[in-house]
């Protein structure tokens, strides 16, 4: 483990003792309780002693854990003055930040600034990891998560709107010239539909037209949990397909698909940055974090 990842657990460790309960330090920290436990049983384990005496009323310190509070009391006082001098010198923050995103925005959004992060920040590394599965950055061991959806449910985490993810109705020539004419939103419903299957459930577009707007439930030909296997089968003929804009504008420009620009996303999606809260958040992720706030400016 690394030294910043062990610095948050004895932060975590102390907020317990000072509350004198893991509910209350997890309100203090915004963190759920059983995620505040979760961290001080990862520190026993890390220092191979036990810091508590749990019980049902109150938590008792060890001897260990005597000395792992005036520890994490030194900890806290040199973050803070570390931080105040790294600010400083963007060059000094280092650490790994683990990043998840899924795939629309990795390629088309996320990667086209990761030089540019390398340049800014040469001791700071990235761990993305790609996945469209959804990250509970509350409970999960993560440190910002890039989230695109129609709108999030109520939650702690720390969230920061980035950027709007239009959808666009799109095929191939090579489909839209055998197809079935395709001029209203009833019409859509005749036609091969190529699904994401990670959102909506039942899987349906929301789509308008001018002045109207509705679901459409087209025939499923391919359902896939991945918009840049759609994207190739959209490619290929194999039917219609509802996409982020900023996936297939390559597409697009090079007339592989054609945008049936008489519909429009009635639901667009939202891009998000999302974080655990804490306390004393790591310069590595407050960098990180400010960093990749500004990609939709």
């Amino acid at each position: 483990m690394g030294s910043e990842k062990l610095s948050d657990l004895l932060l975590i460790f102390r907020a317990v003792v000072d509350a004198d309960s893991f509910s209350a330090a997890g309100r203090e920290l915004n963190m759920s309780p059983a995620w505040v436990a979760k961290q001080v049983t990862r520190l026993e384990a890390i220092l191979d002693s036990a810091l508590l005496i749990r019980s049902t009323r109150s938590l008792r310190l060890t001897g260990a854990g005597q000395e792992c509070y005036r520890t994490a009391g030194n900890v806290a006082d040199e973050l803070t003055a570390l931080k105040n001098k790294i600010h400083s010198d963007a060059k000094l923050v280092s650490g790994t930040v683990r990043i998840n995103v899924p795939s629309i925005v990795a390629i088309d959004i996320l990667a086209p600034h990761l030089a540019a992060f390398q340049v800014k920040y040469p001791k700071l590394s990235l761990d993305v990891v790609v996945s469209e599965r959804f990250v509970d950055v509350l409970n999960e061991d993560v440190d910002i998560v890039f989230r695109a959806v129609r709108s999030l449910s109520d939650s702690t985490a720390i969230v920061r709107q980035i950027a709007d993810l239009p959808r666009i109705l799109c095929a191939s020539t090579d489909y839209l010239r055998t197809a079935p004419p395709i001029d209203t939103l009833a019409d859509v419903q005749a036609h091969k539909a190529l699904m994401f299957s990670g959102l909506q459930k039942p899987m349906t577009w929301f789509l308008r037209q001018g002045e109207n707007e509705g679901w459409a439930e087209p025939q499923i030909a391919l359902q896939a949990n991945n918009s840049f296997v759609l994207k190739r089968a959209a490619v290929d003929g194999a039917g219609l397909a509802f996409l982020p804009k900023v996936i297939v504008e390559a597409e697009l420009r090079t007339g592989q698909l054609i945008h049936l620009n008489q519909f429009e996303d009635a639901a667009p999606l939202t891009l998000f940055l999302l974080r655990a809260p804490q306390r004393h958040l790591p310069i590595r992720v407050q960098t990180a974090w400010n960093y990749f706030a500004r990609l939709g400016k």
